[in-house]
């Protein structure tokens, strides 16, 4: 006997109680769902604050940024050094001018300011967690 032909031969009682246990069955699989989500959403956002910091101090070294703001070669082998750290969803280099020597990005490519002037507008509208770092210059 196949479902359909059950659910056919019982009173329309049980199967008023049949359908609500479908449907709160699908409300708490929903509620589930929803909560696993905002978990792990709140823990990525606690997360990005700590990384951004450490990611910070790496390339503020100076053996590893000493010359990055000279050209557009030692800028992109700098943010090589990033590349494996795979949350980073994006990365720039600005030279002394303020004009951008290298990027990397990760997934969709954002929309980076291509001057460093406009970097403060840019993070306001931002959505996501945002660091800004000053490289260390040889003087």
């Amino acid at each position: 006997m196949t479902l359909r032909q059950r659910l056919e031969n019982l009173p329309v009682g049980q199967k008023l109680l049949a359908a609500l246990l479908v449907l709160l069955v699908t409300i708490l699989l929903v509620a589930n769902l929803t909560f696993i989500s905002a978990a792990y959403w709140i823990t990525q956002e606690s997360m990005a604050p700590q990384a951004l910091q450490t990611i910070g101090r790496l390339v503020a070294n100076p053996q590893l940024a000493a010359r990055a703001g000279e050209s557009q070669d030692t800028a992109t082998a700098l943010l090589k050094e990033l590349d494996s750290y795979t949350p980073l969803r994006a990365a720039a280099v600005y030279g002394g001018d303020g004009r951008m020597l290298a990027q990397l990005q990760h997934g969709d490519p954002l929309a980076l300011p291509k001057r460093y002037r406009n970097i403060d507008g840019w993070r306001l509208m931002e959505f996501r967690s945002t660091q800004l770092i000053r490289i260390p210059r040889d003087a």
